[in-house]
């Protein structure tokens, strides 16, 4: 990840310092703009080379050009179009299965290096690009500059795994200084980023092997225990790998005064698998439910009547998470971990609807406790699939 360059660690320092002096001496907010985006691509270029802050520049030029476009003229077919490219080229750029049909064809330029994007954050790049076009259609953009927008693409902190945040947050914190909120954000930015750190190198090297490899386990240990284990340890682990790096995102964010939203709120304490996606990677869900989980709710709703509006929400929840899957990754190891979401968020979804209502037990704490403890078993062994390819898939369902 990005903060585990210690070099690249001491230029953000050094940024931070320096950026901090610039806000409160300079007031004009086109100058700060400038300092922020000359720091992101100085720092991104120690990590990608220049090839990919060009194209990403290229394509951020049109996507902002897109947008300013759909702004005035509110075209569906524009945005369709929109939409349709910029998923195009992620796409290119993510599943080899494209790249090798391109490589064949006379489309084989599209694949030539000099368009090639490292996969740096890409996905989340991808994600500002959708919202940026979305809510440009929507009219929701009310103040929007090419400066802002490229800071808002390339911020360094949250480039490579999030959070997610939205452009009109983002613009507000850049363009508004408010000097005794920033000095409560620095402070809060310092323990978050020590919060981070602790969780990445304090304690998931202690954990990582075991749980990323059930075979770290001793030999005596019967071989579906030990998977079973190894499971419950790669829950602790991504959940310490995954917050601990949003941590530090959010806390170097804070530094400089830009306030990134939460993106984890302890999921492992919820007691329904739809709570745990409110808790867990919050932006991403949130992305999630208004891009994804809701045009298909839309078009269900035209397609099925009124009557079956509860196959309508399993029908939403096993597209969405199918979707969810294939961002993940082209493996179709991906596409199971999405089924299972979506298979139990469609059976928490009957249990809510047509049985927890006849059940009187519903609101003890009994109930609760084991509520939390069966989300979070159904979750961590999600992470089969998330974790083992196919054909290790293969292997261990042998174990059976």
């Amino acid at each position: 990840m990005l903060f585990n360059n210690y070099l690249l660690f001491i230029y953000i320092v050094g940024f931070v310092v320096i950026y901090k002096i610039a806000r409160t001496f300079i007031k004009n907010t086109l100058v700060r703009n400038s300092f922020l985006a000359i720091a992101n691509v100085l720092l991104l270029l120690n990590v990608v080379k220049e090839h990919t802050v060009i194209v990403l520049a290229v394509l951020s030029l049109l996507v902002f050009l897109l947008g300013k476009l759909l702004l005035k003229t509110n075209s569906k077919t524009l945005l369709a179009f929109s939409l349709v490219l910029i998923v195009s080229l992620f796409s290119i750029r993510n599943y080899a299965f494209i790249q090798d049909i391109l490589s064949s064809s006379f489309l084989s330029f599209l694949n030539a290096p000099i368009l090639s994007v490292q996969k740096i954050g890409l996905s989340y790049i991808l994600f500002r690009y959708v919202h940026w076009l979305l809510e440009s259609y929507k009219r929701t953009i009310h103040r929007a500059n090419f400066l802002t927008f490229m800071n808002y693409i390339l911020f360094f902190p949250s480039i490579l795994a999030g959070p997610i945040d939205t452009y009109n947050n983002f613009q507000y914190w850049v363009l508004h200084s408010n000097p005794s909120y920033a000095r409560s954000l620095f402070f809060a930015g310092i323990s978050r980023i020590f919060m981070g750190a602790v969780k990445t190198i304090g304690m998931v090297p202690f954990i990582i092997h075991y749980a990323t490899d059930y075979t770290q386990f001793p030999a005596s240990w019967p071989p579906l225990m030990a998977l079973f284990v190894s499971l419950i340890t790669y829950s602790v682990y991504i959940y310490l790998d995954f917050s601990g790096y949003s941590d530090i995102a959010i806390g170097t964010a804070y530094l400089i005064g830009i306030k990134t939203p939460e993106n984890f709120n302890n999921p492992y304490r919820s007691q329904n698998l739809a709570e745990f996606w409110k808790r867990w990677h919050i932006t991403f869900s949130n992305f999630l439910n208004a891009y994804v989980f809701k045009p298909f709710t839309q078009l269900f709703n035209w397609i099925l009547p009124s009557k079956y509006r509860l196959l309508v929400t399993i029908l939403c929840y096993l597209s969405t998470f199918v979707v969810c899957g294939i961002w993940h990754g082209a493996e179709i190891n991906f596409v199971y971990w999405g089924l299972w979401h979506g298979v139990g968020l469609s059976i928490n979804k009957v249990w809510l609807v047509k049985v927890k209502p006849n059940f009187n037990f519903s609101n003890t704490k009994v109930y609760q406790i084991l509520s939390i403890l069966v989300t979070f078993l159904y979750v961590s062994m999600g992470w089969l699939f998330f974790h083992y390819s196919l054909t290790q898939l293969v292997s261990i369902f042998k174990l059976f």
